[in-house]
C-alpha cells in the first residue's frame, strides 16, 4: 500500500515561489514536473525518519532537487525543449575547476554520502544538499555489541570466555 507524499504541489509552489517559475508552458516547471518529482522523491524518503513538521520540509527540499534535475535532464526550461531524451548525459559532480592558474574548490561531501548512490544524487543540487543535512544526521545512530545465544535456540549457553558460567 502506497504512502501519501507529506507534500501537495500546492506546498510545493508555495515553499518555492520564489524559486521557480510555475505555469503551464515548456519554459515554465508544470504541475506534471512536481508530480514525477513527488513520485522520485517519494521512492528514497523514509517517513520514519522524520517528524511530521521536519519531515514535509524534508520531502520539499527532496521534490525541488528532483524538480531541479528531471528539467535540466530534459534540457532545461525552454520555450522549445530539447528533448535530449537518449542523448542526455550527466556531467558528473565537480570538486573542482581550473582555468588559467585560477582554481575552484567544493567541500567534499561525507563519506556516508559519497559511498551511497541513492545520497550522492542529491549532492548536485543546492535543495539535494539541504535534503542531505535533514536526513544524514539521522542516518547515524548508537551501534552497541550485545552477548546472547548464537541460535535462536533458547537452550544454547553463549560462549563468553573468562567469565563464570
Amino acid at each position: 500500500m502506497a504512502t501519501t507524499p507529506p507534500a501537495t504541489t500546492a506546498d510545493f509552489k508555495e515553499r518555492f515561489a520564489r524559486d521557480f517559475r510555475f505555469g503551464s508552458g515548456s519554459d515554465k516547471v508544470m504541475d506534471s514536473d512536481i508530480a514525477n518529482a513527488s513520485l522520485d522523491a517519494s521512492a528514497l524518503y523514509n517517513p520514519a525518519l522524520f517528524s511530521t513538521a521536519d519531515g514535509k520540509v524534508a520531502f520539499l527540499y527532496a521534490m525541488a532537487h528532483f524538480v531541479v534535475s528531471n528539467v535540466g535532464a530534459a534540457g532545461g526550461l525552454q520555450a522549445k525543449p530539447e528533448g535530449l531524451g537518449i542523448q542526455n548525459q550527466a556531467d558528473g559532480i565537480y570538486t573542482g575547476k581550473g582555468v588559467s592558474g585560477v582554481s575552484v574548490n567544493f567541500l567534499e561531501p561525507p563519506d556516508i554520502v559519497k559511498n551511497n548512490p541513492s545520497l550522492y544524487q542529491f549532492w548536485k543540487t543546492d535543495y539535494g544538499q539541504r535534503y542531505l543535512g535533514m536526513l544524514v544526521p539521522k542516518l547515524r545512530g548508537a551501534v552497541g555489541c550485545i552477548l546472547g545465544p548464537r541460535q535462536a535456540d533458547a537452550n544454547v549457553v553463549p560462549d563468553i570466555p573468562f567469565t563464570d558460567q
